[in-house]
């Protein structure tokens, strides 16, 4: 019989081995993969806020650079970095109970971390260098305040919003069997998400940051005020809801294997 490459219970079979893989790894690589990750999305969000800013209508530059930003999600399935966001979806292992829920949460924080490390590399990088002009600057200025003082209820649903879209887009590209058709699908999918205007924790760290070491009106407390949030709504977008409904899927045929 051919093997399935789609579908939940594929879907679930892959994330199940990438759990077990992940729950191997030593701290230190880990750690590495985690803030490169981090540095990756940066890497799209200054392509997203270059592309946005230098256009006259709004519109048609937020869409524009939508077509931009997927350039850091597609390195990091490309280059297998650790994403805090898509790789809350091993919740899958907890579902099966194939790890602990406590030894899976330690292994998010630690990306998380690491995301946070990166993604502040790279705030730090952007600043020193001066790519953002005034225009650019202003605009990353004017999100990160508004996202520092958006009401907690609204970053939590927005942000479980932007990983149910964030972690379909990876389970298409985990779908996919061509390199370029995970670039195909992930591009499609994370340009939705960028024009949603969700919030995505990993992303989020470096616009407030960015922000933060460019003069902008924002606090510390504030930046982890929204970071706080923005990362339980992503877990409960990908670990939750996108993880646990393949799972409800796929569980009986996984059961069934484990009986034979």
């Amino acid at each position: 019989m051919a093997k399935i490459y789609s579908g939940p219970k594929a879907l679930t079979e892959y994330i199940l081995t990438q759990s077990k893989a992940k729950a191997n790894k030593r701290f230190i690589i880990l750690l590495i993969q985690g803030i490169l990750a981090g540095m990756y999305i940066s890497i799209g969000a200054i392509g997203y806020f270059k592309v946005a800013a230098s256009t006259v209508d709004p519109g048609i530059g937020a869409f524009l650079g939508a077509l931009v930003f997927p350039m850091g999600i597609i390195a990091v399935l490309l280059m297998q970095a650790e994403l805090y966001t898509s790789d809350s979806m091993v919740m899958i292992a907890v579902f099966d109970q194939r790890t602990k829920f406590t030894s899976t949460i330690k292994i998010l924080g630690l990306i998380l971390i690491a995301n946070l490390i990166g993604a502040i590399f790279l705030a730090l990088l952007t600043i020193g260098a001066e790519i953002f002009n005034a225009s650019v600057l202003n605009l990353v200025i004017e999100k990160a305040v508004h996202k520092v003082h958006m009401e907690p209820v609204t970053i939590l649903i927005s942000s479980i919003l932007c990983n149910i879209i964030v972690s379909t887009s990876v389970c298409l590209a985990y779908s996919c069997r061509e390199e370029i058709a995970k670039v195909v699908v992930v591009w499609l999918g994370i340009t939705v998400f960028v024009l949603s205007g969700t919030e995505h924790v990993v992303a989020n760290m470096y616009y407030l940051f960015v922000a933060y070491f460019g003069g902008g009106d924002l606090s510390l407390i504030q930046i982890g005020y929204n970071l706080s949030i923005a990362a339980v709504g992503n877990f409960i977008g990908g670990g939750i809801i996108v993880s646990g409904i393949n799972y409800m899927l796929a569980y009986r045929d996984i059961d069934r294997q484990k009986m034979h």
